[in-house]
């Protein structure tokens, strides 16, 4: 059985570049074995999160702590390869309280390496919105601190890992629910 997560890669490797690709969040086709909750706790930091999969959504929530270092939650993508190059970027349809987040790229395995992020905030109290994220916007962090520099469009060749993380840089509760992510050109 192709799991989902398999199938999405499969569309975006065979995805025209003039058609979107959409990752379907929700509990159908056994997707939430392809998200997976990582936080702080990976390195000692002690804050709550939890993913709850609804039938046509994912919901994240949690209270972030900064104790031992920490302050993030996230949900990603088990690691696999993937051409995002014959994209623009991508949109994401969400519901928070008036919440920072960012939707990541990774293109290495090794979490010492560059990773890229593009920001994100709620602006209508757990409301859906639509929010649309150009792969120029990316910028490059590495261990949550930003370089100062652009993500370059040759990293969207092999990206191995996809996330929606928490932005906020403070402490306390934080929700997010996510219906989908729409990749464009």
């Amino acid at each position: 059985m192709v799991t989902t997560l398999a199938l999405m890669f499969a569309l975006v490797l065979g995805a025209a570049a003039d058609k979107p690709m959409k990752i379907d969040f929700g509990d159908a086709l056994g997707k939430n074995q392809e998200w997976v909750l990582l936080s702080d706790n990976v390195m000692g930091g002690v804050t709550k999160s939890t993913l709850t999969y609804k039938s046509n959504s994912v919901v994240l929530t949690g209270d972030i702590s900064f104790k031992n270092y920490g302050g993030f939650s996230s949900i990603k993508t088990r690691f696999r390869s993937v051409d995002l190059s014959s994209f623009k970027g991508i949109k994401i349809r969400f519901k928070s309280i008036d919440q920072k987040f960012a939707f990541t790229l990774e293109d290495s395995r090794n979490w010492t390496q560059p990773n890229y992020k593009c920001k994100f905030t709620s602006t209508k109290a757990d409301t859906w919105e639509e929010v649309t994220l150009y792969f120029k916007d990316f910028k490059e962090y590495v261990i949550g601190e930003p370089t100062g520099n652009s993500m370059d469009v040759r990293v969207l060749q092999n990206i191995v890992r996809l996330g929606i993380m928490t932005d906020e840089k403070k402490e306390g509760p934080f929700s997010i629910e996510i219906d989908y992510g729409e990749f464009f050109s």
